[in-house]
């Protein structure tokens, strides 16, 4: 078999989402959250992962408790998020526009009508990747901010590689900005804001060179996260909005929208508490939940949980 055939990425991408794409579009999303339902108790680690993440982050602060059935949406989530990826990069522009509702969009309306440039805060939340559509259904167009996927990406497989950067084209499909990577100059960053073009970026992309960090509240806990973000509104005076893609069920996605106020870390703080009450209360929906481990420490009364013995890496594609 061809290195290709063996590599799971490819038969998800290449062979999946297109066999899924001719059926109706309803039925397309219920069987790809069926097959993920069905990977769950396979995917060992993860099912371990978001366990002890649901015992030591979520129950204890009266949050969803079902961890077996978390594992299970977990990977249904998932699934429905590559369909989302074929989708973009295939169907027309309003088809997929149609998919996403926008709640509170009122709390955008001002930094969007100032004219200088915004930063759009979202996370690895539901379906991160629709925001483009979302914001298209409100007529705006925006750059954004991704991981490196190009050339320089060496960490990642070829087939890795061709993943991100079709979903970096799929989302400048519909966002229409300019996108830039990680390792971009970050005057790119601050040239976008100047030109007071709004910019998405994921407050919780956790994986960066720089040792610089700020510890933000999460729940009972708290996460560092790379100062990024922080700087860069501080640099350009940029004020900050939150937009979390919730997951509807099926092809449906809510925009929530939330204004934020205060210094650049107060207002990121801000979206750390609304991206944590939203963890609580749907802990599935946040693709970095295997992950909490390795990003989340709970306060010294909260110290009593026992490792897990889970890698930490990017989020899965």
């Amino acid at each position: 078999m061809t290195p290709a055939l063996n590599n799971p990425l490819w038969w998800r991408y290449r062979v999946a989402n297109a066999a899924l794409s001719a059926l109706p579009l309803q039925l397309q999303y219920r069987l790809a959250e069926t097959w993920g339902r069905w990977r769950s108790p396979r995917m060992a680690s993860d099912d371990a992962a978001i366990r002890h993440a649901i015992a030591s982050l979520v129950q204890p602060q009266g949050g969803y408790a079902d961890a077996a059935a978390a594992s299970r949406q977990y990977q249904g989530l998932q699934s429905r998020i590559r369909l989302d990826d074929h989708r973009m990069a295939t169907a027309s522009v309003p088809a997929v526009v149609s998919q996403v509702t926008a709640t509170n969009a009122n709390a955008l309306a001002p930094v969007f009508n100032s004219g200088t440039g915004t930063i759009i805060l979202t996370a690895h939340y539901g379906r991160l990747g629709m925001i483009g559509p979302g914001l298209r259904s409100l007529g705006k167009t925006s750059a954004f901010l991704s991981a490196t996927v190009d050339e320089r990406a060496t960490a990642l497989s070829p087939m890795q590689r061709w993943v991100g950067y079709r979903n970096g084209q799929s989302l400048q499909r519909f966002a229409q900005g300019q996108w830039v990577m990680a390792d971009d100059p970050a005057t790119r960053l601050r040239a976008v804001l100047r030109q007071g073009q709004p910019l998405i970026v994921v407050m919780d992309a956790f994986s960066s060179r720089s040792p610089q960090r700020h510890v933000f509240r999460f729940g009972s806990g708290s996460m560092a996260i790379p100062t990024g973000v922080v700087r860069l509104a501080e640099a350009t005076g940029a004020p900050l909005v939150l937009a979390l893609m919730h997951d509807m069920g099926n092809a449906q996605v809510q925009m929530r929208c939330r204004s934020l106020q205060g210094s650049p870390q107060q207002a990121v703080q801000q979206a750390f508490d609304t991206l944590a009450q939203a963890v609580l209360a749907e802990p599935w929906q946040w693709w970095l939940l295997p992950h909490a481990h390795a990003l989340w420490q709970p306060h010294a009364a909260n110290t009593a949980a026992t490792p897990c013995p889970h890698t930490a890496k990017e989020a899965p594609n």
